[in-house]
């Protein structure tokens, strides 16, 4: 089977078990969640591993438990009360590494990376638990992967113009001027299901397509910096679950606070 081929039966299977399990709400979808976030944040951990920075133990395990709990029992605002204990229950496991070499670099790289890949994880239960969380999650959801999708497919046939090179060479301007602009067409449903105008729904759209493509470009940053194509083999076709994911964490932030600014 040709590696575009896999891709492909991958992406198809992986949209209607997600919307499934978002569907469903209640622990399914939290027991989804705490899946990807643990995936990822071993896929992290494992990355800061090869880049000779070993992660320290327990740290990256207990911010995702403790973000994903804090999420599930205390949504909404108060799930930001976590922050300070978050960082000093893994400033109290620095405190028990003190004599390991580089303890504190290595508590920096551990804490960075299960806050990016545990924290962040968690506003997708944030979400869905608001009023209406199905219809924003499933924003969240469907305007990403229209985004990828879109963005992917026209630069291939249009791309012309490198977008950051540097960082990502395979993104182009076409592709995300593109991929954009469908992300907004499709965002246009919520003016049904969330009750949005056009320009909220259409500025709903904007948010998800350029918080997405941020997401993306900074998980390739941190791949190039460790030197490796992708941050696991989860995922037939499409490497692990953060090469998935990486741009719907940021998008899913974005659309937490966006239904937080219009009221809904």
């Amino acid at each position: 089977m040709t590696a575009a081929r896999l891709r492909t039966l991958t992406a198809i299977a992986w949209a209607p078990l997600n919307l499934g399990l978002l569907y469903l709400g209640g622990w399914e979808w939290l027991l989804w969640v705490a899946i990807l976030a643990i995936v990822a944040t071993s896929e992290m951990l494992t990355l800061a591993a090869k880049s000779g920075r070993p992660p320290l133990p327990w740290v990256g395990p207990l911010i995702v438990f403790v973000s994903l709990v804090g999420a599930w029992a205390m949504p909404g605002s108060g799930f930001f009360l976590l922050v300070g204990p978050l960082l000093m229950l893994s400033l109290l496991a620095l405190l028990l590494c003190h004599g390991q070499s580089n303890a504190f670099e290595r508590w920096g790289v551990t804490t960075s990376a299960g806050l990016y890949a545990g924290f962040l994880v968690a506003y997708m239960v944030l979400l869905r638990d608001r009023a209406d969380g199905l219809w924003w999650m499933g924003a969240a959801l469907v305007c990403t992967w229209a985004f990828d999708s879109a963005a992917y497919l026209l630069g291939r046939r249009f791309g012309r113009r490198k977008l950051w090179p540097a960082v990502s060479p395979g993104k182009t301007w076409a592709g995300t001027l593109g991929g954009t602009l469908v992300a907004m067409a499709v965002s246009l449903a919520t003016v049904h299901f969330l009750k949005l105008s056009y320009p909220q729904a259409l500025g709903l759209g904007l948010v998800v397509a350029v918080l997405a493509q941020l997401g993306d470009l900074v998980e390739s940053v941190i791949k190039r910096q460790v030197g490796v194509k992708d941050t696991g083999t989860f995922l037939p076709g499409h490497g692990g679950i953060l090469d998935r994911i990486d741009g719907l964490l940021f998008s899913t932030v974005g659309v937490f606070y966006f239904a937080t600014l219009v009221g809904r």
